[in-house]
């Protein structure tokens, strides 16, 4: 093995092709990535501002997490502007000038993020990539007949196994919430039966017991609070290593809707196909109160989600 290792490199060199090396701590053949998630309430709880401690709270939590995929959901134009400055500031994506993308959700109601004085622009879904874009999927899902609800994908030629990441924000209408997750779905599913690797991150807005995703989750995933499954895909809790709710996870909202195992509700999820999966592992962080201001300069909680992020170990086919 080490011979043909020599000789492809060998002939690599001649033919001036470059020899893709696994990230450090991955396996050959594998590749191991960071997602960061969060659905921060950009106009409901933090009125479209840039000031009032939430962009400091998502850039310091990407400092210490230091993921390398971001997902954002109802976020705000001018706050995306904001974190993309902060970030370039910090280095953090390989090109700076190629590493964020923005995809707002127009409201037929009009439903904008509002200034002080004025309303602007619809917020969105954001995807920020630590390696540069090659290209980009902006995907409308069946209409709810209010948001323009969005599935945005950037594929990263330059990692191996065709790798995109993903985020998307359904609707939590129940007439059309089956067709937009069976959208979603489906599009993933034909990016791997192509050979891709996918990871999707966003609010889903449906719990792991709930029969709509047992499209989604892999039978293996089989408990409790989480059965009768028949798809293709691991949600990276799923395996809750924390041991609070087998196959369920852990709740990633603060609000009044309950989920399984005395928990609050779990719709803030990141997947992968389970037939890329060599390990992986999810946590939801509890809401910062110390950080995020209202009008008035008063402390409330920056969102009414949790921060999610997980590590996953991919094959690189």
């Amino acid at each position: 093995m080490r011979r043909l290792r020599v000789l492809v490199l060998a002939l690599a060199a001649v033919l001036g092709l470059t020899v893709w090396a696994a990230p450090a701590g991955s396996a050959a053949g594998t590749a191991t990535y960071k997602v960061w998630h969060w659905n921060v309430a950009g106009d409901e709880s933090n009125y479209n501002s840039t000031t009032n401690g939430l962009v400091d709270a998502i850039l310091g939590s990407v400092d210490y997490r230091d993921p390398d995929f971001i997902s954002l959901n109802e976020v705000c134009p001018d706050q995306y502007r904001a974190i993309l400055k902060g970030l370039q500031e910090r280095g953090w994506p390989q090109s700076s000038t190629n590493f964020a993308r923005f995809e707002p959700m127009p409201d037929v109601d009009n439903d904008l993020c509002k200034t002080e004085t004025t309303d602007t622009d619809p917020y969105g879904v954001a995807v920020f990539s630590r390696f540069a874009p090659s290209g980009t999927d902006r995907i409308t899902l069946p209409s709810d007949g209010d948001k323009a609800r969005k599935l945005l994908c950037v594929s990263i030629a330059s990692l191996p196994g065709g790798l995109r990441f993903c985020t998307t924000h359904i609707t939590f209408k129940t007439a059309v919430k089956p067709a937009q997750l069976d959208a979603v779905r489906t599009q993933l599913q034909q990016w791997t039966a192509a050979g891709g690797t996918v990871i999707t991150a966003g609010d889903f807005n449906t719990q792991p017991h709930d029969a709509l995703l047992d499209s989604w989750y892999t039978p293996s995933v089989a408990t409790a609070d989480n059965g009768g499954n028949t798809g293709q895909f691991h949600e990276l809790d799923d395996d809750d290593q924390n041991g609070l709710c087998p196959g369920w996870g852990e709740e990633t909202t603060e609000g009044s809707l309950l989920g399984r195992c005395n928990q609050r509700a779990k719709v803030d999820l990141v997947w992968a196909a389970a037939s890329r999966l060599v390990s992986y592992q999810e946590d939801a962080h509890p809401i910062a109160t110390d950080r995020c201001t209202n009008r008035s300069g008063l402390y409330i909680p920056c969102s009414n989600h949790r921060i999610v992020d997980a590590t996953l170990t991919v094959t690189t086919p």
